[in-house]
């Protein structure tokens, strides 16, 4: 493509490194900046820096041999006031920039477990801007997709870290007014004191690639476990972190609104996750069914609460960290207070 008269996108999740990864709202294959000058004489990555680095809109123009061109930069600014990347737009002087799509800066903080977010990522999915939460869990924040198959690969970067390590994909995102969006998302592992985990970015470019709908079959999975009275929710045996939910959540189970993703299993009970991981180690892969303590709903506190709960495998490629829970749909109404999963009947 032309890069004049565009915007793109351009990353700087690590310092120092900075690639483009969007051009027109169509995604690019971590590319070198120095690719978009319209002149050799033109330093790109100064004046990207220079913007990251003040955190304001810079503007020149500059003559090549097309011409006086307008280049106008516009830092992505993430939860910390760092800059997760930059809106670069190469133009003729003549032409009008066009406003530039949205896009946000997140960071997964593995050390504290939450998602940081920026107002403007809370704004892409429709969030009125006096309900903006500056944090929120892994699970709290990916309940927003209708339609993420990248998940475990996201799971595996954010979970075990390494710097500099690249991970992108795309996801599809209920907006607040109904309709599904397309965000592309992109990602480097960080290693450094406060920042352990992952630097993101998103980007909507629904205008220029449909979003991806779920199949009948990811529709009816969950949808079969809810008839059966059943939950199921995935957790990080290593930390105790609750990733996401595969249906929606129970509705006594208080997961939202906490501080840490590991708030939703009591401390003493998580190494239930691990004793399970050790188990199925040594031999087959059985279900484990265990007594843990779940943060329930009461009213509008909250406290511990017994529950059954049935461990199962993850059957992918981080088998060896992740489990699936399955919890019941319902609240406990038995009088010892320990809620159940439903009894299976054997076919």
């Amino acid at each position: 493509m032309d890069v004049l008269n565009s915007w793109h996108l351009i990353e700087t999740l690590t310092p120092g490194v900075m690639t483009v990864v969007s051009s027109g709202g169509r995604t690019r294959n971590w590319t070198k900046v120095d690719r978009l000058s319209p002149a050799p004489d033109i330093d790109l990555p100064s004046l990207i820096t220079h913007a990251c680095h003040s955190r304001q809109i810079q503007e020149h123009r500059v003559a090549s041999r097309r011409g006086l061109i307008l280049i106008r930069v516009v830092p992505v600014l993430g939860p910390s006031g760092e800059a997760h990347g930059a809106q670069l737009w190469l133009g003729e002087s003549g032409i009008v920039p066009d406003p530039p799509r949205i896009v946000s800066g997140i960071s997964w903080l593995l050390q504290r477990t939450v998602i940081a977010q920026s107002l403007e990522a809370a704004l892409m999915s429709g969030v009125n801007p006096a309900d903006h939460v500056p944090e929120r869990t892994p699970a709290e924040y990916y309940a927003k997709a209708v339609k993420f198959d990248d998940s475990e690969s996201l799971f595996a970067a954010a979970l075990n870290p390494e710097h500099g390590k690249s991970w992108e994909g795309p996801m599809s995102v209920l907006h607040a007014d109904g309709h599904i969006m397309r965000w592309h998302c992109w990602g480097k592992g960080r290693t450094d004191p406060g920042n352990v985990g992952l630097r993101l970015l998103w980007h909507d470019i629904t205008d220029t690639t449909p979003p991806d709908k779920p199949t009948l079959l990811e529709l009816g999975l969950p949808s079969a476990l809810e008839s059966a009275g059943t939950r199921m929710a995935v957790f990080d045996a290593h930390t105790g972190i609750l990733t996401m939910w595969l249906t929606d959540a129970p509705e006594w189970v208080r997961w939202r609104d906490v501080a840490s993703g590991r708030d939703v299993v009591h401390e003493e009970d998580r190494s239930v996750l691990t004793d399970a991981l050790d188990q199925w180690s040594r031999s087959t892969y059985r279900p484990v069914v265990a007594i843990v303590r779940i943060r329930a709903k009461n009213g509008a506190d909250w406290r511990w609460q017994r529950t059954e709960v049935e461990l199962r495998p993850y059957p992918g490629q981080l088998s060896e960290r992740l489990v699936l829970a399955v919890l019941p749909a319902s609240a406990p109404t038995s009088h010892d207070g320990l809620a159940r999963i439903p009894v299976r009947r054997q076919s």
